[in-house]
Parts: C-alpha cells; structure tokens; sequence
C-alpha cells in the first residue's frame, strides 16, 4: 500500500509542532497589503495585519491557493510513489478548494475533501486524517473517512466588534451599525454543511463577560462531544485569565485526551480582526 502524505490549506491554523510531528504539508494562502504579496504564516503574521489596519484603515486582501502551486506539490509527492489526500478551506468562503480539485484530475492517487470550515474547526479534520492515516487506512479510505465527519465539526467563534467582518463584505452595514449601537457582540457559526458563516447568538456587556458567557454555552452538551481533541482559538490580544478559564472549565467538565490551544493565521485573522476567540470540536 502506498504511503499517504496529508496536505491542508494554510488556514487550518495547526500549531507548528503538530504540522511537524504529523508531516503536514501545508498550502500557504496569500495575503495582500497594498501592491505587496505575501504568504500566510511564512513571512507575514496577524500582529503585521493588525498594524496595517491600524495604519491604513484598509483591510488587506487574501487570495487562493492557485492550481499551478497544487499541482506542483501534488506532483512531487506522487512521483515519489506517495498518494495525497488534501484537506482544504471551505469551498464556500474561497476558490482555494475548487483549485486543488482541478489540480487532482491530474493525479491518480490524490484525493480532496472539503472541510466546509476555517481555521482550527478545519484543523481537527486534519488531524483525524492523520489518526486514520496511523491506522493503515489507504488514501482513498482516509478521504471518505474525514468526509463522513465534516458535519460533525462545530465551529463558532466571537468578535470584539464587527469591523473586520463588515470591511471584508461578511457583514452588513446595517448588521454592523445595530451591533454596535446597541453594544452586541455576536458569535458567529459555521453551517457545517454547506461551509458558510452566520450570526449564532448575540450577548451584551463587558467583553471579558461575554467570552465566559460564550464558553459556557459552547460546552453546555459536554457530553455529545468527541472527547479525543478540543481546540480553544484565538486571534490574538485576549487576556491569560480568559484563555485559563477555558482550559479550566473544559478540564472541568470533561476528560479529553488533548485540549489544543492554537492561534489564527492570517487569512482568518485579516477577516475577524483581534480578540476573537473560538471553542472548536467534534460532535460524537
């Protein structure tokens, strides 16, 4: 049987140390300051996002994966004997999954699954084609495998304001000026099965508040969760004590064999902005 290697996009925000222990190969997406280009968590990071932001008032741009960058990855590790399965960003949110599925027609051992999710939500799909991969399941069983769980992932996440997401045209101006008058902070969800983002709930009051409150309603069905991983994610700029509350509560609550803390790379970052903070998992 021949030996598979897991790619995945850029966005699934895997910390380093799982990309190396799992020989990951990852598709670094571009992001777009001005007339620079640059690739995602190589030579730019989410604090140089935010900089420019700040600077500039201008959301950076970020653009796919293109198929020729696939395809020369893809090549290479079959012409090695290797087969591939490519984990990649929702097909909803970018062109990034379409292009690695034309570079696959080029191949016959390559196969592609539509994780329908961002970020770390993406990046436990990831890891279960990893776990799979460790079982001696070929690349096509892999592939089927994570496919059958995609619906499972629950990924929800929640902004300090909407500004971020208004600028990248995820957010009304209407959505983003009630929000903000009436001091909302809305958690955000992705519809697992057709990968696209919605508001989820909306809280009111002090930020540290509401985060406590976010976490608690993302684990108040403990028991109907995978118990192997759970990620807490963040963008940045939120304080220790609200991270340890989560560590503390989901130790509390359940015993998982990993709580993965993971920080968002730049393509998610230039869409969310700062102090945004997710609770990611599978569902049993």
């Amino acid at each position: 049987m021949k030996e598979v290697v897991i790619t995945a996009d850029s966005t699934c925000d895997l910390p380093a140390y799982l990309i190396e222990e799992n020989n990951i190969v990852i598709f670094p997406l571009s992001v777009l300051l001005g007339e620079e280009a640059y690739q995602d968590g190589v030579d730019i990071f989410p604090d140089d996002i935010y900089k420019y932001v700040e600077k500039t008032g201008v959301l950076p741009k970020t653009a796919a994966v293109s198929p020729s960058q696939y395809i020369s990855v893809f090549d290479e590790i079959t012409s090695q004997g290797k087969a591939v399965v490519h984990i990649g960003l929702s097909s909803a949110i970018s062109s990034s999954f379409h292009n690695a599925c034309l570079a696959a027609e080029e191949f016959d051992d390559v196969y592609c699954v539509d994780s329908k999710n961002l970020c770390m939500a993406m990046g436990l799909l990831v890891l279960k084609a990893c776990d799979f991969r460790a079982k001696g399941f070929d690349a096509k069983k892999i592939a089927n495998r994570v496919n059958s769980i995609v619906p499972k992932v629950c990924s929800t996440f929640i902004v300090d304001n909407l500004e971020y997401l208004h600028k990248g045209g995820r957010c009304s101006g209407v959505v983003k000026f009630s929000a903000n008058i009436l001091g909302i902070k809305p958690s955000i969800a992705v519809d697992s099965k057709t990968g696209t983002m919605d508001v989820a709930k909306k809280y009111r009051g002090k930020m540290d508040v509401v985060y406590k409150q976010y976490i608690n309603d993302c684990l108040k069905d403990i028991g109907r969760i995978d118990t192997s991983r759970i990620v807490i994610a963040d963008s940045g700029g939120i304080n220790s004590e609200t991270i340890a509350f989560a560590k503390g509560l989901i130790e509390g609550k359940g015993k998982f064999e990993n709580i993965i803390r993971s920080e968002a790379g730049c393509t998610i970052s230039s869409h969310c902005g700062p102090k945004t903070l997710a609770i990611f998992y599978i569902k049993k």
